[in-house]
């Protein structure tokens, strides 16, 4: 009989300590969480981030503080508080956080624990 892992429900970020977080044009702080073939994330970023390098990785998430747009090659998307997103993983897509504030979002992405 195989044992079936269970997927984490509840994440508690208050235990989870920020780590620093670097990718070209948005250095920040971030706290992961992995379960169930997903990285959930609490990612903050200072104002006026902008990511050098195109993702091609699909996110879906949540924005709890500040505004930044979501550029792709034929658009881009403002996001503001309250507002979620679903990014497909086969869109190339970079952010752009605004000058006056910085961003704070919950990001969902299937990636595998390290």
């Amino acid at each position: 009989m195989s044992t079936v892992t269970p997927a984490l429900v509840g994440i508690d970020f208050d235990s989870i300590p920020w780590e620093k977080w670097h990718k070209p044009g948005a250095d920040g702080r971030v706290k992961i969480a992995y379960t169930g073939g997903y990285r959930v994330r609490l990612l903050e970023l200072p104002a006026g981030f902008n990511e050098l390098n195109w993702c091609e990785t699909g996110h879906q998430g949540y924005v709890l503080r500040g505004e930044f747009t979501i550029h792709f090659d034929n658009r881009s998307v403002p996001c503001r508080p309250g507002m979620g997103f679903v990014i497909p993983g086969d869109e190339r897509h970079r952010s752009q956080g605004s000058e006056s504030e910085s961003t704070v979002v919950y990001v969902i992405d299937e990636v595998p624990a390290p």
